[in-house]
């Protein structure tokens, strides 16, 4: 089976996060909670325990996903928005939904936005090559 756009860069972009969330939990495990909780910051975003597991559980499944071209897209778009929604939150507080502290929270809202958009951009783009979101769903109808 030949992989498509979409599966390629759902693997590249899981994979990386995947191991950006444990070298970051490996760097401060803590599961402290609120504005002193400690924080270490790997590739521009405030890494404990709590935040390492989130990304743990926003890309590890999309390992798993990357394995269909329509759950590809699907999952480029929900985890994309869904990980863009706590950048958001990040540009007005430097504790996200009051357990995530992020204390340079500036850099982790770019960080959780782009990384969102750069998702929804390759699901875009899938979809676009395959002539319309029916078609990347073609797959779904074989099953």
């Amino acid at each position: 089976m030949k992989w498509s756009f979409a599966q390629f860069g759902l693997l590249i972009i899981c994979v990386f996060h995947v191991v950006q969330a444990v070298v970051g939990f490996i760097a401060e495990p803590s599961f402290a909670t609120g504005p002193d909780a400690p924080t270490v910051q790997i590739l521009g975003m405030d890494y404990n325990g709590w935040h390492a597991v989130a990304g743990l559980a926003l890309f590890a499944p999309g390992l798993v996903f990357a394995m269909r071209k329509s759950w590809s897209v699907l999952y480029l778009l929900v985890a994309g928005v869904g990980g863009a929604l706590p950048g958001v939150w990040a540009f007005f507080s430097k504790q996200v939904a009051y357990i995530f502290a992020f204390p340079n929270n500036i850099t982790d809202a770019i960080v959780h936005i782009a990384t969102g958009a750069v998702m929804i951009a390759v699901a875009a783009i899938q979809i676009r090559l395959d002539g319309g979101f029916r078609n990347s769903m073609a797959d779904l109808r074989k099953a």
